[in-house]
């Protein structure tokens, strides 16, 4: 699990020391200097984009994109939750979403489930592209989304005919 060790204070200093047959946690660790302090995070968090709807609505989507072929059907519901901001509970082990249609209609999936946060401006556009290429990946690569455009293709289609369906809810 990631760890990070955060140590401030004036003159502060970080002395560790190991057996030669310890394991990664077993040390001795200790810290001198005025107004030391010590902080030791377990488990960084890990990107995603503002919470935005119920998990209900983000099963529905979770479930249509593996159906329809958009992302792989390996990829966890756990995962996907928390990343697109359906649930604010952080699994264990967060895994990025591979993606395998085109990248216009990974985009256009975006702006319809975000449309509310990037209305308000609690989301921009140059904040999502961010995030989606740390949420997403496209052939084992960080997923790089594609400008908005006019006329969509079939793959789209299938992503604006399925909204009506999130509505009844």
């Amino acid at each position: 699990m990631a760890r990070k060790i955060i140590m401030t204070g004036d003159e502060a200093q970080y002395i560790e020391r190991r057996g030669a047959n310890c394991v990664t946690d077993d040390r001795e660790i200790r810290m001198e200097g005025r107004h030391a302090r010590y902080e030791e995070h377990i488990g960084a968090q890990a990107t995603h984009f503002p919470h935005n709807h119920n998990e209900a609505v983000g099963k529905q989507w979770f479930d249509f994109l593996i159906t329809k072929g958009f992302i792989e059907r390996d990829s966890e519901l756990d995962s996907w939750l928390y990343q697109m901001g359906f649930s604010t509970s952080q699994p264990a082990e967060v895994k990025p979403i591979a993606w395998l249609r085109t990248v216009e209609t990974a985009r256009l999936m975006l702006t319809r489930i975000h449309s509310n946060l990037l209305e308000s401006k609690q989301l921009t556009v140059v904040r999502m592209n961010e995030l989606a290429s740390k949420c997403f990946t496209k052939q084992g690569e960080p997923l790089k989304l594609a400008k908005p455009r006019r006329e969509y293709s079939a793959d789209a289609d299938e992503i604006e005919n399925f909204l009506p369906t999130i509505s009844d809810l």
